[in-house]
């Protein structure tokens, strides 16, 4: 199965890598700069979210790393962007520098945008965010009990059929 391929794979990137306690975007974020010896930046997108454009997005620099997250966003979502973005860094994920037109690769060594997970790198940054939170001790909510489900059905005269 790809799935536990894609796990296991992003569980061997993370081994040895301690996450803070407790646990913070901010305090991991403090932590992957010292362990690189780089700035590690975070900045809203300077525009609202859309389908079309990206909601994050890892520029490395020369000399420093720069995640943008979507602006507007709930903190629960640009907490996921930003572990995501991170995933790309920690994976040392990389791109063709001719997808971004005139800018300059000496400049600009890696830009990663996150739309959609349709590519290995993408589902590799998600798998690793997921396990990041995972480890951090954040628990998936449980699904709704069924009677709550029927009581929303009612509410919203919706036929439920199995």
């Amino acid at each position: 199965m790809a799935w536990r391929r894609l796990r296991h794979t992003s569980q061997a990137r993370l081994a040895g890598f301690e996450l803070p306690n407790p646990f913070s975007v901010k305090a991991l974020c403090e932590q992957i700069s010292c362990s690189r010896h780089r700035k590690l930046h975070l900045h809203p997108l300077p525009f609202a979210a859309s389908p079309d454009l990206p909601c994050g997005v890892w520029i490395a620099l020369d000399d420093s790393d720069h995640v943008f997250y979507a602006n507007g966003a709930s903190a629960l979502h640009q907490q996921n962007i930003i572990l995501h973005e991170l995933g790309h860094l920690l994976c040392d994920h990389k791109t063709d520098a001719s997808l971004f037109g005139d800018l300059d690769p000496d400049v600009v060594r890696r830009i990663l945008m996150r739309t959609r997970y349709s590519t290995p790198q993408e589902e590799e940054a998600e798998m690793v965010a997921a396990l990041i939170l995972e480890r951090a001790g954040w628990v998936a909510p449980e699904p709704p009990p069924t009677e709550t489900l029927g009581n929303l059905a009612a509410v919203f005269d919706v036929d439920r059929r199995p």
